[in-house]
């Protein structure tokens, strides 16, 4: 007879917790103290050694294989409704390829103070609204005016609707030109989703500020239904309370950064990927998961309606688009009315120099008549590079001396913010410190800044053009709390004649008075070790040129790119304005090599304070996962070598990458290698390792 049936009054469940032990762990059940029968998805408290944890019900069993008197007991339920289901799912499938134990996937995407039982007493009594909130359901008759959509965008939403009302699973990929409307037309078909009572839909964004205007956005679409946000820059209390409207169906617009993805729903209905080419949806530690892949799983889970939107569709997207396992939708034209695509200039910077223009602060003379002449007509100017501070590296010309990082494999950047003290600062672990008065190396008290960041450039254009109003946004200048809001506001207020930015100016931002945009640096980004660098570096270049010449307002607009190189593929596709074709040749190159989306990637890392220790332990794994008769012999694997930035925060690092044509496979091996792993891991202490399934950067 069962433990169960002896005792009707008593449970046995299965707990996920956060711990790296993959592994189930049971519970006692008591259904007259907790007051309840146990459910899949609830979150409770128990004990775990000799601390209270919060952890997650899987599943409730019959027998456990340890003896029952020694079974702690459930201590508390938390007063919230139980994760739903697709979640609960999505994390047991995400544990298996992410090579991760449910309870790492699971608890984490739960908020903190649902974590913490202390808070549940708290978060059960409801916030007390402030006033700013209660004004953001006001909207007046002006901002809801209606706007006529082309037949470009009908078309588009009629196609959605079609999925929709049929309640099946079916991706999307929603490709558009810069300013093509891509943001009203899905608004327009999540408005039709809403209809159906109770519904839920989840727009996903892929940085944080995104989130302020499009938030605003989509109030203004949504004025009579509930929207809450889900970002890292939410308070604990406010992401637990959002958290909470979204689990219990109240929330009826979830808008929100990659974690969004794993927040219960139990009403969703319809999913946005908004940038899904964006690698801020690729997380990089702890799960690193894909959230775009992610919410793509989900969707088939709820059988669903899925929309991935971008202007530069990922490779790997437009690929399945082309191969119809996704169905593409199509905006060729820009949606304002008399806002014309810009025309693009690729400048020659060999040729400049030729002319006499030595271009050391970066600005060809092509760039710098063009700022002045949009000065006088009183219209925008948008400076885009992308790397902040003063200048990368700080030089002694006497002895070659850099400033380099005592912690990482990279230089210290130099940092003049005006008003404050310059230093040097890792953009890699945060270390900083302060500028040497003479070299340490050899004494010489001459050192140079190298290179420009857009510090620098916000100096040169001041210098340039003092009666101009010059507004710098990086992430220095928007760290304080709605500092990047207020910024963004005072473009679109007029209150900036240049804006120099790194890619956070870039991304789906409609600035009315923009006519020039200015590229500077941009071969920095062209070569690289990373196959998927030109790819990138495309797609950045394409944001920033949307953001020219969107209304009627800015007239005929411009885009000025220089370059050394202007016969490489990025630019010559740029000019072209042919994304299409850009995918297309990038495609066929991958797959003469075999590379994604032709096959399939991991990479193994391991660090520790020496590189030996870190490249020994992959090899022994590496040897000892081949030698296993069920290894998979169409799995391909490289030697261990360093890492490309071998020390990060004072560890060592190293990586083996594994290929294969065949995605189980792949699965197989890794099972294999992560047993083989954990096994090294036993005899060498110190050695930290993961691994990353599906890699964006190698």
């Amino acid at each position: 007879m069962s433990f169960a049936e002896k005792n009707k009054k008593q449970s046995i469940v299965q707990v996920a917790i956060d711990t790296p032990v993959n592994k189930l762990f049971d519970y006692i059940w008591d259904h007259e103290s907790l007051g309840s029968s146990p459910q899949r998805g609830q979150i409770i408290s128990i004990e775990f050694g000799k601390k209270e944890l919060v952890g997650v019900v899987i599943k409730e069993i019959e027998n456990s294989e340890f003896d029952i008197q020694k079974l702690k007991h459930v201590t508390g339920i938390a007063p919230c409704t139980s994760i739903s289901e697709d979640v609960i799912g999505m994390a047991e499938f995400s544990s298996v390829y992410y090579q991760k134990s449910i309870g790492e996937v699971l608890l984490p995407a739960i908020p903190k103070y649902w974590r913490q039982k202390e808070k549940w007493e708290l978060l059960s009594k409801a916030k007390r609204k402030t006033k700013s909130a209660e004004k953001k359901n006001h909207r007046n008759k002006e901002e809801q005016k209606v706007i006529h959509l082309n037949d470009e965008q009908e078309t588009a939403i009629a196609e959605l609707v079609k999925a929709s009302q049929e309640k099946k699973f079916e991706t999307y990929l929603l490709q558009g030109v810069t300013g093509s409307g891509k943001t009203l037309t899905y608004l327009r078909w999540l408005a039709k989703v809403l209809e159906e009572e109770n519904s839920q839909v989840l727009i996903m964004v892929p940085e944080i500020n995104l989130t302020p205007q499009l938030e605003e956005s989509v109030r203004t679409a949504f004025p009579e239904s509930s929207l809450i946000v889900m970002h890292s820059g939410l308070t604990d209390r406010t992401r637990a309370d959002n958290w909470l409207k979204a689990n219990t169906g109240e929330a009826k617009i979830i808008l929100g950064t990659r974690m969004a993805v794993m927040t219960s729903m139990p009403n969703l209905r319809a999913i946005v990927v908004d940038e899904e080419h964006d690698l801020s949806y690729k997380q990089q530690e702890g799960v690193r998961y894909s959230a775009r892949d992610l919410a793509v799983w989900r969707a088939k889970k709820l059988e669903v309606p899925i929309l991935l939107v971008s202007a530069t569709p990922s490779l790997e997207t437009w690929y399945r688009a082309e191969d119809e396992k996704y169905k593409k939708l199509s905006l060729n034209n820009r949606a304002a009315k008399n806002a014309t695509k810009p025309i693009i200039d690729i400048v020659d910077l060999n040729i400049d120099r030729q002319s006499g223009n030595k271009n050391e602060h970066g600005f060809s003379a092509h760039l710098l008549s063009g700022i002045a002449k949009n000065l006088e007509l009183g219209l925008q100017t948008l400076i885009y590079i992308n790397r902040r501070g003063y200048s990368p590296v700080l030089n002694c010309e006497a002895c070659s001396w850099v400033s380099d990082c005592l912690k990482c494999s990279a230089h210290m950047v130099l940092h003049r913010p005006a008003g404050e003290r310059s230093s040097l600062c890792c953009h890699h672990c945060g270390l900083i410190r302060s500028i040497p008065k003479v070299c340490p190396s050899c004494g010489n008290s001459d050192l140079i800044p190298l290179g420009k960041g857009t510090q620098k450039v916000e100096e040169f254009l001041s210098q340039q053009f003092p009666q101009a109003k010059i507004l710098r946004i990086d992430a220095d200048t928007t760290r304080k709390k709605g500092s990047a809001e207020e910024l963004f506001g005072s473009i679109h207020d007029g209150d900036a004649d240049i804006i120099v930015g790194t890619q956070m100016v870039t991304k789906g931002h409609d600035y009315q008075s923009v006519a020039l945009v200015g590229v500077i640096d941009a071969d920095a980004s062209l070569f690289s070790q990373d196959y998927r660098a030109a790819e990138r570096l495309f797609a950045q270049l394409m944001q920033v040129t949307g953001r020219a010449g969107r209304s009627e307002k800015s007239g005929a607009s411009r885009v000025v790119i220089q370059t050394r190189y202007p016969s490489a593929a990025p630019y010559k596709y740029l000019q072209q304005d042919d994304v299409n074709g850009f995918l297309a040749e990038v495609c066929e190159e991958r797959k003469m090599v075999g590379l994604p989306p032709f096959s399939y990637q991991a990479l193994i890392h391991a660090e520790h304070k020496t590189l030996m220790a870190a490249i020994d332990m992959l090899k022994d794994a590496s040897r000892a996962a081949q030698l296993s008769e069920a290894w998979p012999q169409n799995v391909m694997m490289s030697d261990v070598v360093p890492k490309t930035m071998v020390r990060l925060a004072g560890k060592e690092r190293a990586q083996i990458l594994m290929e294969c044509v065949n995605r189980q496979s792949l699965q197989y091996a890794l099972e294999i290698f992560q047993q083989a792993l954990t096994e090294q891991n036993t005899k060498r202490k110190g050695v930290g390792w993961y691994i990353e399934r599906d890699p964006v950067q190698i």
